[in-house]
């Protein structure tokens, strides 16, 4: 057998190579009628763990902080509330920008309509960027209110499932 010079050896396993490289490609070309018939699993509502329910009531939040823990939970963690801010809020920055640890806050007030109230703002910014977040003392109705100054002016977003909608004024704070 003769030995192969390093020159062709090389240039081998370069058309090798190249040749292996354009099969990859065409095979993920051809790869996304998959993703056309791809149906994803329907939502399920948020359930306690067994063992783990949360038996305290909502109201027992009324002058806490959302970050503070009552039995253990801390406001935005409880399942029912959890549930109804997703219900309410399609738009998953604008949740997480309401649940964030860094944001500032002020305690859970109870609104006159009896609703639970977390008002919260962007650090530096609470005049110009601020949410509350509403829920019925059985953690249903979750609605939540968007003010952002440069964008909306003197009008607020409000979520409720739905297309948000526009209302004057800030977001309640109590």
């Amino acid at each position: 057998m003769m030995p192969i010079p390093l020159r062709a050896a090389g240039l081998l396993t370069l058309a090798l190579l190249a040749t292996g490289c354009g099969h990859r490609q065409a095979a993920v070309a051809n790869n996304d009628a998959a993703a056309a018939a791809f149906v994803p699993p329907p939502m399920q509502k948020a359930k306690p763990l067994p063992g783990q329910a949360q038996v305290a009531p909502l109201t027992n939040y009324v002058g806490k902080y959302p970050n503070d823990a009552v039995a253990g939970v801390a406001f935005y963690d409880r399942t029912e509330v959890a549930q109804a801010l997703v219900d309410a809020v399609a738009d998953q920055q604008l949740r997480h920008r309401i649940t964030s640890r860094d944001a500032v806050s002020v305690p859970i007030v109870r609104m006159a309509d009896g609703r639970l109230a977390a008002h919260g703002c962007t650090p530096h910014d609470c005049a110009d960027q601020n949410w509350t977040f509403l829920v019925a003392a059985d953690g249903s109705k979750g609605e939540a209110c968007w003010h952002d100054a440069a964008t909306m002016g003197t009008a607020s977003a409000w979520y409720a499932g739905s297309m948000p909608k526009r209302r004057p004024g800030d977001c309640p704070q109590a």
